[in-house]
């Protein structure tokens, strides 16, 4: 957490990206000849003295006391908790405070929610009815905690057993919106609260869009439910479509007002259309609980041992050491395995399950 003196000593976030490409840690950096970042990153004397006299910044120590007392944790860009699917965005945040299960970040199935902060009957009951599908497929739900659909988001995915990522557009340690202080408090005891926002920044207009990419970039795909035509529902898809995630829509009624939003981007193809979770289950191939006990009891013999080896990303030499299978065998168990759904080959020999 020692980058975050650089952030308290007022070198700007651009600059302290250009110092943790080049430094695994803060420590590092100081051990370099600081004079010479002046020809190396283009820095002017101030941001000299700001990085060495970072090392006795006080409000650092005061900071990380409050977070300490209020159980508040923090990661950095080059932390291993950090997510990759949000570290390869555009402008990933550089720190992200958080309060409950950390791990969540790194989850394979995340689904974005988002929607009007005017939720209809028809919103809602749409929310439910898809998130049980994907619930029961251990897809983690990741929303904004704004009263309407988010909040709606978060609701049922606690009452399924499921997990959720609410992303704030304030400080961690400000408790908004007011009407969902209790819903939040759920949150940090069975999923995860996150903000980029240092401690004190209150909710503002401008925040939102910048808490939005965090909310695209987190998830394989974000899904639009209820909608107008203008607002951060809409930002969130257009933001994702920038990242290369993919965007779901829920149509309406052509004459509702906030499903206008949806059902134009369902019309410029720009949202692939969804009536049911299984829709979205069925773009990745997840397989839900029970339907993958039955599947994996298909597997019998050598590609059941095969499978139960490839816990994580693994090279082709790895999993042969470890299975003691013949090269030319093991890569056609892998074929077979990839043709049936159960593994994906990926570049430089490495695999992985898909379910």
């Amino acid at each position: 957490m020692g980058w975050y003196r650089l952030k308290l000593n007022g070198l700007k976030s651009s600059k302290i990206r250009v110092l943790m490409a080049n430094y695994q840690r803060y420590k590092e950096l100081l051990i370099d000849d600081t004079e010479d970042f002046k020809d190396r990153f283009n820095f002017d004397d101030e941001d000299i003295e700001k990085i060495k006299s970072s090392m006795r910044c006080e409000k650092y120590l005061e900071t990380m006391d409050y977070l300490e007392k209020n159980k508040i944790g923090l990661i950095d860009l080059n932390d291993c908790r950090y997510p990759e699917a949000l570290k390869n965005i555009s402008k990933p945040p550089i720190f992200l405070f958080f309060k409950g299960d950390i791990s969540l970040l790194r989850k394979e199935r995340i689904i974005s929610v988002v929607g009007t902060r005017r939720a209809t009957k028809y919103g809602e009951s749409c929310v439910k009815q898809i998130l049980k599908d994907l619930i029961e497929a251990d897809v983690t739900i990741v929303s904004g905690l704004a009263l309407g659909i988010d909040t709606v988001s978060h609701e049922e995915t606690l009452y399924l057993k499921g997990k959720t990522i609410a992303v704030l557009g304030c400080g961690i340690d400000n408790l908004y919106p007011k009407g969902n202080i209790i819903l939040r408090k759920k949150i940090e005891k069975y999923g995860l609260v996150i903000s980029e926002f240092s401690l004190g920044t209150n909710p503002s207009p401008q925040n939102f869009p910048i808490r939005n990419r965090i909310i695209a970039g987190l998830s394989r795909g974000v899904l639009l439910i209820e909608s107008a035509l203008k607002g951060g529902s809409l930002i969130t898809a257009m933001l994702a479509l920038e990242e290369g995630r993919d965007v779901f829509a829920v149509p309406g009624d052509i004459n509702a007002p906030f499903s206008k939003g949806c059902n134009s981007l369902i019309r410029d193809s720009l949202a692939k259309l969804v009536i049911s979770g299984e829709d979205i289950l069925k773009e990745y191939n997840w397989t839900k609980k029970t339907e993958l006990g039955e599947s994996l009891n298909k597997l019998i013999g050598k590609k059941l041992k095969i499978y139960n080896i490839l816990k994580t990303k693994m090279h082709l030499e790895e999993i042969k050491e470890l299975s003691t299978i013949t090269t030319g065998e093991l890569l056609g168990y892998l074929m077979e395995l990839e043709m049936e759904g159960y593994v994906q080959s990926l570049p430089a020999g490495y695999y992985r399950r898909r379910i």
